[in-house]
């Protein structure tokens, strides 16, 4: 008899850069054992299609319909994005397909260009949803994913919540089909926890009869708080802890009634408000089968590949005081070298892929050398990448042997390079053996990347400032002395998770726990005081990357697309250029500018009325810059040349015009076309743009972030002083007679400031600002 089908589900938000390796283990593992599977990675197909010209023209009339009930200063940022929204629906799916495609990693210029208008898209799906902060790697939104009364209510709120909004514009298709007998939905984190509950209310509506399951990490961690029937179950028929693999099969015969085998760890209903509990069993990993990626949409991921997970081993060897991941791994096993190296082969063969990412927690010697070794015996071209840890055996024999075999990236948890904080943390390494591994990994062309934790409780300012600046010594030295440019570095805060040793044992570490807010019953973090050492508050401020962009610059938020792991592992493979973080639009030339030069806004700029009705908003693709420009300047909206003289007719002052015009050439917002005769004598005239200074520094250095494209620059006091003197126009004579630099030193600062878009230069007709016509020869732009 034919067995019925299931569907295997991967929630939105896991990563979008690669598929997640859960559901194509079990959908390998239900094969095995006959049965009909779909596998669906909502995580990417939701994704993919919000960040289309499709699914943005279908957020559009949500995000304008929220102006009206917004703040000012909520609008303001609002009105921001909404002018972006035209341009980026209309270039979103060629910067999708740009960034899937292997001839964007040798052109960094395409590369930056699509992440930026991506990066917009983003902000646009986060726009048109109350309180949406929507990036890549995770989302929030006006829902908790801490309280399971706000996790109901998103699934239940499709107005308000993105994926039930997705959903009811692009059902799940499977759902059709008649032989469907379950529904797994696979939850590791809880950036998943909304959509997954939202995903499984989705099912019940449309197909009651389904038997709806849900496993993964952050399951396990969440029914083992549960002592009586929880409102999850109104949409989830039962749930699976710990490992799936044996779990699944055993609860599929059961469903059908073809068996009726103990389910290991499985938590369901008792029918009287109660729970029945199996316990869970370990799985063999070493007998699991090839992952199995068939019906996953390997071309739509965010980074050319595919890049295939694959896992060496399973849960973790050692017992570190801050982790809670052996909570819910079981207990560490490992796979043959032999196996994973035929894994990857025939998924090479496959699927037409040479990158590979290992999931595994920890990749220890034995993994790394028995892959290593297996790969070059082989005479395979494959490139991979893994996480390890610093240890004596990391030499120069074995980073060699991962260079041959294609190992591009190797992730190691520093954590801290103080020993005494290394010890505290249980963490089992040593200080002295950190140098020396990255000594053979970066003189073998190994890019590392170092994980940095500040605030284990107990750790000194002075102990954290030392594992930041050692970490960011070593990524100067890995490209200027190794000549690897691929190296990255993280640091992030101390989490305290309930379910690690110091959550379980806080009194051994000095800390104490504060009580979750009222309701978080799904709260695994908590906040906490110590003993001694950084406070959290301190913590914040040592890993606060600074003050972001100014208000209302809200488009140029959220995640750059180049800090995803992939896409550095996929440079590294390429020996490629890295790209810039930012569209930056080259320095304008020094225009001559008459009452005849004729003006026009440039190709692909776009206007929206400022909520003030003062003025203009104006969005440049080429530079990724937002300007505002005064209400009297609408002429120049029609497309148009206009002669200068005429836009100059209405404007407050014959500065303030030059002002706005230099700013417009210098973003590349206008073209310039003269008219006026030649020989005309000019005015040199220097003005500043729009920034904010942040991070002022003792010696009179200050770093100017603009908030119309989110470009930051360090500047000295001298440079500081040039900009603040040009704010409202000036000659190169005035600045050199106010600033007392010597002519060399002004002209380099001038040239320099110029290039990095902090004054703009032109050399304007005496007649446009009012001027005398001057009796000698101008002065030149330095």
């Amino acid at each position: 008899m034919r067995k019925p089908r299931i569907l295997l589900i991967n929630p939105p938000t896991w990563n979008v850069y690669a598929p997640h390796l859960a559901v194509p283990l079990l959908a390998a593992v239900m094969r095995r054992h006959g049965w009909h599977v779909s596998s669906l990675d909502l995580s990417i197909e939701q994704t993919d299609w919000l960040l289309s010209a499709e699914g943005l023209e279908a957020l559009l009339p949500l995000a304008e319909g929220r102006m009206g009930d917004m703040a000012s200063e909520e609008r303001r940022a609002q009105e921001e994005i909404l002018a972006v929204f035209g341009d980026t629906v209309s270039r979103i799916d060629g910067a999708r397909a740009v960034l899937k495609s292997r001839d964007v990693l040798t052109d960094p210029l395409s590369f930056a260009d699509a992440a930026t208008v991506v990066r917009n898209g983003l902000a646009c799906v986060s726009a048109s949803f109350p309180g949406l902060n929507f990036d890549l790697r995770g989302n929030f939104s006006c829902f908790s994913h801490r309280r399971s009364e706000s996790v109901l209510e998103a699934a239940r709120s499709a107005d308000r919540n993105v994926y039930g909004w997705a959903l009811e514009r692009r059902p799940i298709p499977d759902l059709e089909n008649s032989d469907l007998a379950v529904v797994g939905i696979s939850v590791s984190a809880d950036t998943q926890l909304i959509a997954a509950l939202t995903t499984a209310r989705h099912v019940k509506r449309r197909r009651p009869d389904v038997h709806v399951v849900m496993g993964g990490n952050l399951t396990t961690r969440m029914v083992s708080r549960w002592k009586e029937e929880h409102p999850f179950f109104e949409y989830v028929d039962s749930f699976v802890s710990y490992e799936g693999e044996d779990a699944l099969p055993a609860l599929c015969d059961r469903v059908t009634g073809a068996d009726d085998r103990a389910v290991p760890g499985l938590l369901e209903r008792d029918g009287r408000g109660g729970l029945l509990r199996t316990p869970a069993a370990m799985v063999d990993v070493s007998d699991l089968p090839t992952p199995d990626f068939d019906g996953l949409p390997l071309d739509a991921y965010f980074a050319p590949g595919p890049v295939l997970p694959l896992q060496a081993s399973r849960s973790c060897a050692w017992d570190c005081a801050f982790c809670s991941i052996p909570f819910a791994s079981n207990k560490f096993r490992i796979r043959r070298a032999e196996q994973v190296v035929h894994d990857m082969t025939a998924l090479a063969a496959k699927h037409g892929s040479d990158t590979f990412m290992f999931v595994d927690e920890i990749m220890t010697l034995t993994s790394l050398r028995g892959v290593s070794r297996h790969l070059i015996d082989g005479g395979h071209s494959l490139f991979w990448y893994g996480e390890t840890r610093f240890s004596k055996g990391l030499d120069a024999e074995l980073a060699k042997a991962l260079r041959d075999s294609g190992c591009r990236r190797l992730d190691l948890g520093l954590e801290s390079y103080n020993q005494r904080v290394l010890d505290l943390m249980r963490k089992g390494t040593k200080v002295a053996d950190i140098e020396p591994s990255l000594q053979s990994l970066l003189g073998n062309k190994v890019p590392v990347h170092l994980f940095c934790m500040t605030g284990f409780p107990g750790e000194t300012e002075e102990e954290a400032l030392r594992t930041q600046e050692f970490a960011a010594q070593t990524l100067h030295r890995s490209t200027e002395e190794f000549g690897v440019p691929y190296s990255t570095a993280a640091n992030g805060p101390f989490i305290l998770d309930v379910l690690s040793p110091v959550g379980e044992r806080p009194d051994l570490f000095g800390v104490e726990l504060l009580p979750p807010g009222e309701g978080e019953d799904l709260a695994f973090d908590v906040d906490y005081t110590v003993a001694e050492g950084l406070t959290q508050e301190e913590v914040v401020r040592l890993t606060s990357s600074g003050p972001g962009a100014g208000a209302g610059a809200a488009f140029h938020q959220g995640t750059w697309i180049g800090d995803a792991e992939e896409w550095s592992f996929l440079w590294a493979m390429a020996e490629a250029e890295l790209p810039a973080r930012r569209v930056t639009a080259p320095a304008a030339p020094c225009h001559d500018v008459d009452p005849e030069t004729m003006v026009r806004l440039a190709d692909g700029v776009r206007s929206r009325t400022s909520v003030t009705g003062r003025g203009r908003l104006l969005h440049v693709p080429s530079s990724d810059a937002l300007l505002s420009v005064p209400q009297e300047w609408h002429p120049l909206l029609d497309g148009r040349f206009h002669a200068v003289a005429d836009l100059w007719e209405n404007s407050a002052s014959p500065g303030s015009a030059a002002t706005t015009l230099l700013r417009l050439v210098a973003h590349g917002a206008v073209t310039l076309e003269p008219a006026g005769a030649p020989g005309v004598r000019r005015h040199l005239w220097y003005a500043a743009h729009l920034h904010e200074v942040t991070d002022s520094r003792a010696d009179g250095s200050c770093l100017l972030t603009s908030p119309e494209t989110g470009n930051r620059v360090r500047v000295s006091a001298a440079g500081r002083l040039l900009w603040l003197l040009a704010a409202g126009g000036t000659t190169a004579s005035e600045l050199a007679t106010r600033s007392r630099l010597r002519e060399e030193q002004l002209h380099a600062l001038l040239r320099d400031l110029i290039r990095h878009h902090v004054i703009a230069a032109a050399a304007l007709d005496p007649e446009l600002l009012g001027l005398p016509r001057p009796t000698a020869v101008a002065q030149r732009v330095p």
